[in-house]
């Protein structure tokens, strides 16, 4: 009697889902992205201590020794539809959750770096909004118009530890991909130092994007996210006013595709996840303090025949100001970054590859003195094959490995690094399902 009144219900319950599902305005999708990693890091540089006026993580000479995982590598699920309105509107609607699928769905954020826990509700793009012929605005928490264009040539599902995220995006210092709507506070709570701050490859929430209707074949977006976390005046509190804006320009026709985009975050105090802790801009004290972090994105890709060749180029630059700055402190840090990407499909089969390299790039400090960067720079080489079994499901095996310089410590993609010393080569070998609904 218990299980008939539990199947009675479920129908009752399903049945208005079901009816619009049926009339075309609500759709249910997801992903199943699931893979088997042996990963270890080796080569830590040892142990030292770094002079003052050098940026980077001191070395340790710790290495991380070999382990298994199983990992889900942006698995989701998902309901969006659209209703038509009058004078040719259209109302849309999406809400995408991460879904945990190697282990217990947990609802949360990392607060380490802004990141789903597992799984959650709404944790992935989630909008809603109005379109016309004037193109689309809407509201929500959606990836940036910059970070987009990387999965226009990435080769790697644009996801896991593989893609190009492990360079492309992250200056480096531990800083992964993140989703994150306003500026974070390091553990404590006392200052602006969190390597999520510091992210260029980022799911923004508290933003309105507008996307312009395709032009022949240019397209463009625009995203801003707003400044709910400006902190009010005091003489205790140092005012912040965090926002960030990001733009991309796109050309795409035929075998050619090229793109441009531009990012620029305003008192998110990247520079704080990136300089030693002791630099960074406190939350209490009387300190005037602002920042001003500018990513710059290039991209192409050309296919013919079966195979596909792609190029990144970023340019970051984190700048930081601080009235109670000592000379020493650090006050910017640029670095250049590219990937070239391919992939070639036989058959049923796919070969993937791409190769990155980050430059150890340039600092300075806010006495203008000598400022040392050297060592900063890596080198990320990924290599795969993946075979379609049908036009829902394949198989892949791939290999990644993130080589870092002297005293650099990028790790590897999708926020998914196992903590790397300076000058450690992070090595991973995988084999995982992809299935889409």
């Amino acid at each position: 009697m218990k299980k008939a009144r539990v199947l009675a219900s479920i129908m009752v319950l399903s049945t208005p889902l079901s009816l619009r599902a049926e009339s075309g305005n609500v759709e249910i999708y997801g992903t199943i992205n699931v893979d088997y990693e042996g990963v270890e890091a080796s080569g830590a540089s040892p142990a030292s201590v770094h002079p003052a006026n050098q940026l980077g993580a001191t070395p340790t000479g710790v290495d991380v020794p070999h382990r298994d995982r199983v990992t889900s590598n942006s698995s989701n699920l998902g309901v969006r539809g659209a209703q038509p309105l009058a004078g040719g509107l259209k109302a849309f609607f999406q809400v995408e959750s991460a879904i945990g699928w190697d282990n217990q769905a947990t609802f949360g954020t990392n607060t380490a770096n802004g990141s789903p826990v597992g799984g959650g509700l709404a944790t992935r793009n989630t909008n809603v909004g109005i379109a016309g012929a004037w193109g689309s605005v809407f509201l929500g928490q959606w990836d940036t118009p910059y970070k987009v264009l990387s999965g226009a040539v990435d080769p790697m599902y644009f996801t896991g530890i593989t893609y190009t995220g492990a360079i492309i995006g992250s200056p480096g210092f531990g800083i992964g991909p993140v989703t994150n709507g306003n500026v974070t506070l390091n553990a404590a709570g006392t200052t602006y130092a969190n390597t999520a701050n510091a992210s260029f490859e980022r799911r923004q929430g508290n933003s309105a994007q507008y996307w312009m209707p395709a032009f022949g074949a240019l397209g463009a977006k625009l995203a801003y996210s707003v400044n709910e976390g400006k902190s009010a005046a005091s003489g205790t509190t140092t005012q912040i006013n965090p926002r960030i804006w990001s733009a991309n320009l796109e050309y795409d026709k035929g075998p050619i595709y090229l793109a441009g985009g531009y990012e620029r975050h305003l008192d998110y105090f990247g520079l704080g996840a990136i300089a030693p802790a002791a630099q960074a801009v406190l939350v209490s004290s009387s300190a005037s303090a602002s920042s001003r972090d500018t990513g710059i994105k290039l991209v192409g890709r050309y296919i013919f025949g079966s195979t596909r060749l792609g190029l990144i180029y970023e340019q970051l630059r984190y700048e930081q100001n601080n009235s109670v700055a000592a000379p020493t402190a650090f006050r910017s840090y640029r670095r250049g970054a590219y990937a070239l990407t391919g992939t070639h499909t036989i058959g049923a089969g796919t070969i993937r590859g791409l190769y990155g390299r980050a430059q150890s790039g340039s600092c300075s400090l806010a006495g203008g003195g000598t400022c040392v960067s050297s060592g900063l720079g890596a080198q990320q080489v990924s290599l795969g094959y993946s075979h379609r079994y049908s036009d829902r499901t394949e198989l892949y095996a791939f290999f990644t490995r993130v080589a870092n310089d002297v005293n650099a410590t990028y790790q590897f993609a999708n926020a998914a690094g196992i903590g790397a010393a300076a000058g450690a080569t992070s090595t991973a070998y995988l084999l995982g399902v992809r299935h889409t609904f």
